[in-house]
């Protein structure tokens, strides 16, 4: 349902299930669930505070305990959450686990080249 210059004060309202344009919310309960989009367009906050329940509560806490695991997994799927947010490529695959550096090769003294074959005696005739 689009809802358009409409001012909402003091009161819960339920984000899902509509499209707000050029609305404004003054000291409002704004409470979304996930089961719809919503669209904010031009509109006007002052004091309002978020409530997340439903689905959009159970994702923030997957992302939440996925985050506090400290497993590479849990925080590439959390970097892969942020870029949508953010509208960044996505990391592809778990960030790689640092290696020491191996140690460099040993320099090596350059050596001569080789001394050239000895001459060959000439061939004598068979009689």
């Amino acid at each position: 349902m689009v809802i358009k210059n409409y001012t909402f004060e003091a009161e819960p309202v339920l984000m899902d299930f509509h499209d707000y344009r050029h609305c404004q919310f003054k000291k409002c309960r704004l409470i979304f669930c996930g089961y719809s989009p919503v669209t904010v367009d031009n509109c006007r906050f002052e004091g309002c505070r978020w409530e997340f329940r439903g689905p959009a509560m159970a994702t923030l806490e997957f992302l939440a305990h996925m985050h506090q695991s400290g497993s590479e997994m849990g925080k590439l799927i959390v970097q892969q959450a942020i870029a949508i947010i953010t509208q960044q490529p996505p990391p592809q695959t778990a960030p790689a686990t640092p290696q020491p550096a191996s140690p460099a090769p040993a320099p090596t003294t350059p050596q001569p080249p080789p001394p050239p074959p000895a001459p060959a005696e000439p061939a004598t005739p068979n009689p």
